[in-house]
């Protein structure tokens, strides 16, 4: 698959490795304005960027795996260059599945040409949107995902992801381009439903915790089990850490 124009002047290039089509996971990067937006993982085929450089919106490996290897500038929040200074030995099954993070410079920005970055953590303590003001578009990376997404990453944070939705939604975007679901249609709506999906999950997790029902219980009774890939990700990726996240506030 090579680049597609998706409107709004945003190109998307959808990229896998041997391990990830295997359970139908991939990531988007896109280029705008003489920009990439991410940079995919080390595992996935090379691509030429063909843009100026290159802007990150978070650490994790399926989105800043492949900067080292492009050859064109790379920017990001300071929190993301600090990551990326020495990156962590990530578990087994992330190198198998993505690749590694190996040390990149990365030069700390507020702006990138027409991209402004606004923090939004949440998925990751260090995770921004990217937002051109003057034409509406914000590439999201994994602020979204989907409207139900219930599986909870290290460093998630539910009050922190709850604000970044508000802070998205307040922009009011034209577009919302997403690094795993693509173009989201009706920005606004999804970003509300999203939200919506979480603070009712929240109320329903603290209901069922008070009649006396386990985190894992509770977990069933609201979200109907675990799902596989807590099992691939030996329980870093889980129904069941989500759960303990909305327990936590409820």
């Amino acid at each position: 698959m090579g680049w597609r124009p998706q409107g709004h002047g945003v190109e998307a290039l959808y990229l896998t490795t041997p391990l990830s089509r295997r359970v139908g996971y991939g990531v988007y990067v896109y280029r705008y304005r003489g920009l990439l937006v991410d940079a995919g993982p080390s595992r996935a085929q090379g691509f030429s960027p063909g843009a100026e450089a290159l802007v990150l919106t978070h650490a994790h490996e399926d989105h800043a795996g492949g900067a080292p290897r492009l050859g064109i500038p790379v920017y990001g929040s300071r929190a993301t260059a600090a990551l990326l200074q020495a990156p962590p030995r990530l578990p087994l099954y992330r190198r198998l599945v993505w690749g590694g993070l190996g040390p990149t410079p990365v030069r700390a920005a507020e702006r990138v040409g027409p991209l402004h970055l606004l923090p939004t953590p949440g998925h990751a303590p260090d995770h921004v949107a990217l937002y051109d003001p003057e034409e509406g578009v914000v590439f999201s990376g994994d602020l979204f995902l989907s409207v139900r997404a219930n599986l909870a990453p290290p460093g998630f944070d539910l009050t922190a992801l709850l604000q970044s939705l508000e802070a998205v939604l307040a922009l009011r975007p034209k577009a919302l381009f997403c690094a795993h679901a693509g173009p989201v249609a009706e920005p606004h709506r999804a970003l509300g439903a999203k939200r919506d999906f979480l603070l009712r999950a929240r109320e329903e997790a603290g209901r069922l915790r008070r009649q006396g029902l386990s985190p894992k219980e509770v977990r069933d009774r609201l979200l109907g089990g675990e799902s596989p890939l807590a099992y691939l990700s030996f329980g870093e990726m889980s129904r069941l850490r989500f759960v303990q996240a909305l327990l936590e506030e409820a």
